[in-house]
């Protein structure tokens, strides 16, 4: 890190009057520096010694409390100062370092700097309204119970002036990185063993456009709320070396009804990518307002699917967290939803492999059936969905109901609620049933506001995975009408290891899976994935030319699909090449329906034909001595293919095929 310390100047009460020690970089007590490629970083020490007489100047290296290194360099007078540079490197690990810096006159030595409890890690900034702050509960959740030694924070003093810029242990000043960034600290240091700093600059009631206003000169210009971030952070020299932007607003904007949300976060995202650089920007869906707009829903909406408009950019939702109160969440609901964001960072971060089912459901499509009297909702494709199908809510004081909400009301087709009678949820998908074939265009999940007899907030029904990430709510999404089936896939055996398919293609479909069930049509694969035009197929990966095969299609596109094609079963054609020499030949062959095989040999003596099965096992036996023609009868052989060893008068052995029908 180049954080440039000029001005740091130790006048030494021994030295004469014109004597000076000058720092350039010099590492602030608390301070983080942020990991390279390697997991650790240079804690970089220069400056000059304007002072005569001085040869040498050092520093000593402590790693909680014990001597590692020792570092120094001769200082050589020119004809301003003597210049020294020294680069010591620390490990990115719970430990913290301290340096010890001297100068030496002679065998003398002076101590002149020490700068204690500086750790290697990584970079976060926290930004947005009063729930980027979380604080909630800090006094119970995060007092003498949480341990912040390799944790940290970077501000000034509560009312204080940013010329009091300093480095903070994270529960200070104030708990101002508040309960999901100290969560989030915690989280990494257990999992990772990385110490972190996370930077809050959330603003309680605020809107984007407020937290965007920026001095086109300055941009770090304290002024303003995004001034006043990015100046901590270039104080702290870590704006370009940040790893992650989570962002958590649009309360204000959502209750208020103010307009242009894309456009302003459009805004936001470049400023962010001027001034951080390419850190990852997780966006958080706001939960459901009480507040009637009904413009929030589209607001939510655009939030979901900002990672798929930004590039670098991940989302995770809000609704259904237990805890929450309309606007702000108690101090555990912050840690649950500072745990699903972890869970996100350490699989892009840190390489985590725990990533199945870890981000809010998302939806990718949504189709009619072909009656259109249900509507398919196709999630991410790891995702296994649960429909939870109600909520109940009592007064626990008599045990009255005090409201019953169903799932199937909170689906909203054209606007219009009440048109489903249930859900079902198989894997990846959620399928609606409506109470009669419909027309509608578009389809919202939850409500673009709420609140009730039971509760003034939204707090379920809500549709989650079985790791418990609740869906992404969504406005407006297009509802397609179902692609056509194939009805018309045929198949060819061409040899006895090909068997040829042939249909005709489904309008509007951009991919075709074409599947395989092995003897029976229960368990069907994958063979192959087609695009949407093609019309034929050869299978050339048939594992047993003796077995049946049977072949089903399905066409989808981005935005429908299709159910499946009418199924076909085959078999390979299994005649054989026979060589010419000896002239023999069996007919017919796939022997004809009164199971009698004939063999005919030119000018070859047959002393011995013996018939096997496909597990070479003799299943008939003729010897004799036939010349030119003979006959054997299999009408008690089942189906399939056999071998038939034919012994000549000369020792000749031949075999051929025999198909049984």
């Amino acid at each position: 890190m180049n954080r440039l310390y000029i001005g740091v100047i130790l006048f030494l009460y021994y030295f004469p009057a014109s004597g000076q020690l000058i720092f350039q970089q010099l590492p602030h007590e608390l301070q983080l520096y942020p990991r390279d490629a390697n997991n650790q970083a240079v804690v970089t020490i220069s400056g000059r010694m304007n002072a005569p007489g001085y040869t040498k100047i050092g520093v000593q290296v402590f790693r909680e409390d014990s001597l590692t290194n020792v570092i120094s360099q001769t200082l050589v007078a020119t004809d301003s100062a003597a210049a020294f540079t020294l680069a010591p490197v620390i490990k990115a690990e719970p430990a913290e370092y301290s340096f010890r810096v001297f100068i030496y006159k002679n065998l003398d030595s002076t101590l002149v700097a020490n700068s204690r409890r500086v750790v290697c890690g990584d970079v976060y900034i926290l930004d947005g309204q009063s729930n980027a702050l979380a604080l909630t509960d800090l006094d119970v959740l995060y007092s003498f119970n949480f341990n912040d030694k390799y944790l940290r924070n970077v501000t000034y003093p509560y009312m204080g002036s940013p010329t009091q810029m300093s480095w903070y242990p994270a529960k200070q000043p104030f708990g101002t990185v508040g309960g999901f960034g100290l969560t989030l600290q915690r989280l990494i240091l257990e999992n990772f063993g990385i110490p972190t700093c996370v930077m809050n600059g959330g603003q309680g009631g605020t809107s984007i456009e407020a937290l965007t206003i920026r001095d086109p000169i300055n941009h770090a210009n304290p002024i303003t709320f995004y001034g006043d971030l990015l100046n901590r952070a270039k104080w702290a020299g870590v704006a370009t070396q940040t790893k992650a932007i989570i962002w958590k607003q649009g309360e204000e904007d959502a209750g208020s009804a103010l307009p242009g949300y894309p456009a302003k976060f459009a805004k936001l995202y470049s400023q962010f990518r001027e001034d951080y650089g390419n850190a990852r920007i997780y966006v958080g869906q706001i939960n459901i307002l009480a507040n009637p707009s009904d413009s929030a829903a589209a607001l939510r909406d655009f939030q979901r699917r900002t990672k798929y408009l930004f590039m670098n950019v991940e989302t995770v939702a809000t609704v259904g967290t237990p805890g929450y109160d309309g606007v702000h969440y108690s101090g555990l609901a912050h840690q649950r939803l500072a745990f699903e964001q972890f869970r996100l960072i350490a699989r892009d971060i840190y390489g985590s492999k725990d990533t199945a089912q870890i981000n809010s459901p998302d939806i990718k499509k949504t189709f009619y059936n072909n009656r259109k009297d249900s509507i398919t909702l196709v999630f991410d494709d790891q995702m296994q969905m649960v429909w939870k199908k109600d909520t109940t809510f009592y007064n626990f004081a008599t045990g009255a109901q005090i409201a019953y909400r169903q799932q199937k009301d909170f689906f909203y087709l054209d606007g219009q609620s009440g048109l489903v009678t249930d859900g079902l949820a198989k894997n990846n998908r959620v399928i609606l049933s409506l109470k009669q074939p419909s027309t509608a265009k578009k389809l919202r999940y939850l409500p673009a506001y709420f609140s009730d007899a039971a509760s003034p907030f939204y707090d379920g029904p809500t549709l989650r995975n079985t790791r418990g990430m609740r869906a992404f709510s969504f406005d407006a999404v297009p509802i397609a009408d179902a692609i056509a089936p194939v009805t018309t896939l045929a198949a060819r055996p061409i040899s006895e290891k090909q068997i040829q398919l042939n249909w005709t293609a489904s309008a509007g479909s951009q991919t075709q899976f074409l599947e395989r069930a092995d003897d029976t049509p229960t368990t069907f694969k994958l063979i192959a994935t087609l695009n949407g035009t093609a019309n034929t197929f050869t299978d050339t990966n048939l594992p047993n030319m003796f077995g049946t095969y049977y072949y089903r299609l399905r066409a989808l596109s981005t935005v429908s699909e299709s159910t499946y094609s009418n199924m076909i079963s085959a078999r390979p054609l299994v005649l054989g090449v026979e060589p010419t020499e000896p002239a023999v030949q069996l007919y017919p062959n796939p022997i004809a329906a009164d199971r009698t095989l004939y063999v005919q040999t030119d000018l070859v003596t047959i002393t011995d034909v013996t018939v096997r099965n496909v597990l070479g096992q003799t299943v008939k036996y003729w010897h004799g001595s036939a010349r030119k023609t003979l006959s054997i009868v299999l009408n008690d052989l089942e189906a399939g293919v056999y071998l038939a060893e034919l012994q000549t008068v000369e020792g000749q052995l031949l075999r051929r095929k025999v198909v049984v029908r």
